[in-house]
């Protein structure tokens, strides 16, 4: 069972950072399963991932607080807007269904976004260290 939580660990690792280069196609999603895949399997990719430079802040602030920054939310929907919009406006018209069925989940997963919990920034003056406070 190991083996195949490090193997879908990559699987969903590579999948995020081709949504990194796409943009109909999600990454944190991606990283965050590769994260829990990790955590459940394999001590030493977990511990390359929270602390990778990209990646690593993102995934620690949810593995503590299971919560999104908010400039991540931001643009988290405006990319799934733009990217409908592009596909609306770019595929053929024998094949609008698909821009539907891209437009529906996108939907669902935007309904997701506005509610999920949120890190606000406050710069708190406690020994000159930035802290995070939790906002719903």
């Amino acid at each position: 069972m190991r083996w195949t939580f490090v193997i879908l660990g990559w699987l969903f690792f590579v999948l995020g950072i081709i949504g990194v280069l796409l943009p109909v196609m999600p990454t944190a999603p991606f990283i965050l399963l590769a994260a829990g895949c990790w955590a459940r399997s394999s001590r030493r990719f977990h511990f390359w991932l929270i602390n990778h430079k990209y990646f690593g802040k993102f995934v620690r602030d949810w593995e503590n607080n299971h919560a999104v920054p908010l400039y991540a939310k931001w643009l988290a929907t405006i990319m799934m807007t733009i990217s409908t919009t592009m596909l609306f406006f770019n595929i053929p018209a024998d094949m609008i269904w698909m821009a539907w069925l891209v437009a529906g989940l996108y939907w669902g997963s935007g309904l997701f976004v506005p509610f999920a919990k949120c890190l606000k920034y406050i710069d708190f003056q406690v020994k000159n260290r930035n802290k995070w406070a939790l906002v719903t």
